[in-house]
């Protein structure tokens, strides 16, 4: 979103599949307009959106589709990795995703000419050919985002341990789903078909608090970490409706570019029930839980199911 702000442009919000917490394909084609250029699926809490409709979409309208992938490093969907199934991925290495080493990041994609772009961008806009650094010209403005020797010494290491603890935690992913079929009112993050081992950036599920007294989710939240159940709210606030939003558009560059006609209508448009939905009754396990044993595994379950049977001691 703050990439797309500071090139002064709008950021078009499409609602979510509220059984996958993905964007939603079928809502993709009525915000697509003349002056759409790209289309970002973000695949949350480490599984996949569903890539193959979001890529016809994008391949009927002439559409770049540059995939979110932070949260799924080395999710799979049909056999390819999260970041490999559009035009170009992006990856995130800062302190909290699946592997860290403070900042950083990366990006991956196979048209030479828009991987120099990238390149350009992210190293004070030179040129990417070959031959003496001392000869390279500056194509572009452009910043410095480069990531310095000691970060990428702390990331590699952790590259040699990632499959197997993705593996893990897809394993341990998908005994506790198995499990908590059982608990009324518990609704795991729903899976698109073809989806592979992933990454489990947060195991997420809806709570429906109907079928525990009505009882908040906050309320519910601080019985899951009374039984030491590390939780995530990464959906607490709608995205679409922070605050940069309206002051973005209330900015005097905005108001110059924009006509008051086209603001009015982005701020009508600008909607996703869905999305207002999963940030209400929805919540998080911080990926670390599920990288232990399957007893650990248990210890999440017996937690939920115990505050569950005691739901009426909930306050």
């Amino acid at each position: 979103m703050n990439a797309i702000i500071l090139l002064n442009a709008l950021p078009v919000f499409v609602d979510i599949d509220i059984e996958t917490f993905q964007m939603d394909p079928a809502k993709m084609e009525e915000k697509i307009n003349g002056n759409t250029k790209a289309v970002e699926p973000v695949h949350i809490a480490g599984l996949s959106a569903d890539m193959d409709r979001i890529n016809k979409i994008a391949k009927k309208h002439n559409l770049m589709v540059v995939e979110d992938a932070c949260q799924s490093l080395f999710t799979e969907y049909k056999g390819k990795k999260c970041g490999s199934l559009g035009d170009i991925g992006c990856f995130s290495f800062q302190v909290s995703k699946i592997i860290g080493c403070g900042e950083g990041g990366a990006a991956i994609g196979n048209d030479d000419e828009l991987m120099n772009r990238c390149y350009s961008f992210h190293t004070l806009g030179v040129e990417t050919e070959t031959g003496s650094p001392a000869r390279r010209r500056w194509m572009i403005g452009a910043p410095k985002y480069r990531m310095n020797e000691f970060e990428g010494s702390v990331l590699l290491p952790q590259l040699d341990l990632l499959e197997e603890r993705v593996n893990r935690r897809t394993e341990n992913a998908e005994y506790l789903t198995s499990n908590l079929k059982d608990i009324p009112g518990i609704l795991p993050q729903k899976h698109y078909e073809g989806q592979g081992k992933a990454t489990y950036y947060t195991y997420d599920f809806r709570y429906k608090k109907e079928h525990f007294n009505d009882v908040s989710l906050d309320v519910f939240e601080k019985a899951l970490n009374a039984e030491g159940i590390p939780t995530f709210r990464q959906s607490i606030f709608e995205l679409n409706k922070e605050p940069v939003i309206e002051n973005t558009l209330n900015s005097r560059t905005f108001k110059k570019i924009f006509s008051k006609e086209r603001l009015k209508k982005y701020r009508e448009e600008n909607e996703c029930p869905n999305n207002a939905q999963r940030c209400k009754e929805s919540i998080g396990i911080w990926h670390w839980a599920l990288s232990g044993t399957k007893e650990d595994t248990d210890n999440i379950y017996n937690g939920i199911l115990k505050i569950y049977e005691n739901r009426d001691k909930l306050t």
